[in-house]
C-alpha cells in the first residue's frame, strides 16, 4: 500500500500551501457527477469549495 501524498494545492486568496479539509458532498448537475470538497487556508481563514468528477459506481456481484 503506497502512503498518502497530500495534492499540491493553495489558498486561491494568498496562495498560502497550508489548508484544512472543512467538508465533502456528492452533487449532480446537468453536466454530471462531482465531489465538492471545501477547504479552509490557515494563514487568512478564507474558504473555498473545489469540485472534481464523482469516481464511477461500483456494481454490485451477485455471485455470493
Amino acid at each position: 500500500m503506497t502512503p498518502f501524498e497530500r495534492p499540491d494545492r493553495c489558498c486561491p486568496k494568498c496562495e498560502h500551501k497550508g489548508y484544512l479539509f472543512r467538508a465533502r458532498k456528492n452533487v449532480e448537475v446537468p453536466e454530471g457527477k462531482f465531489v465538492e470538497t471545501k477547504y479552509r487556508c490557515r494563514s487568512c481563514a478564507h474558504e473555498w469549495w473545489e469540485r472534481v468528477p464523482a469516481p464511477p459506481e461500483k456494481k454490485a456481484d451477485d455471485a455470493a
